[in-house]
């Protein structure tokens, strides 16, 4: 078994966790409920204007990553202007899950929140996708409301 590392990425370097962001989508895209035609369309490149937009103090981007430097996880993190702090984007390729690299990932980042002095912490789940929610529970994060969207 390689030792994983991880290292923080500075927005310019986004594009290095693209494989593993079009991964998640396409879990996100089986998963769908209702909003298939959404994840279909959807490209890193319109994810990620979103972060590079942001200032570097206001978003953490987490990758770990094998002894040869590939990508097999990632987090990005992000807090508002109201110090709201978000896990945006969580994920661990499937071949190197249940190793506590997604746990050491949130970790990392609810530190990052806490230096940060962050009122509130949040990780949006996406429907369908609740199979997750027992490993986010796991590290405090419980669900407290449900986000319904108007579909055309």
């Amino acid at each position: 078994m390689s030792s994983i590392t991880y290292k923080q990425l500075s927005i310019p370097h986004l594009s290095e966790i693209k494989p593993l962001w079009e991964e998640l989508n396409k879990i996100h895209l089986a998963d769908s409920v209702y909003f298939k035609e959404h994840y279909q369309s959807f490209s890193f490149e319109t994810r990620s204007s979103k972060w590079m937009k942001l200032q570097e103090d206001d978003i953490f981007i987490l990758v770990a990553q094998t002894d040869d430097s590939t990508p097999i996880g990632y987090c990005v993190s992000i807090i508002d202007i109201d110090k709201n702090a978000e896990i945006d984007s969580l994920f661990v390729d499937i071949n190197f899950r249940q190793q506590g690299i997604g746990r050491e990932l949130i970790e990392r980042s609810k530190e990052w929140f806490q230096k940060s002095n962050c009122t509130s912490i949040r990780l949006p789940v996406s429907y369908g996708h609740e199979s997750v929610l027992p490993f986010y529970m796991k590290s405090g994060f419980f669900p407290r409301l449900t986000t319904l969207e108007f579909k055309k």
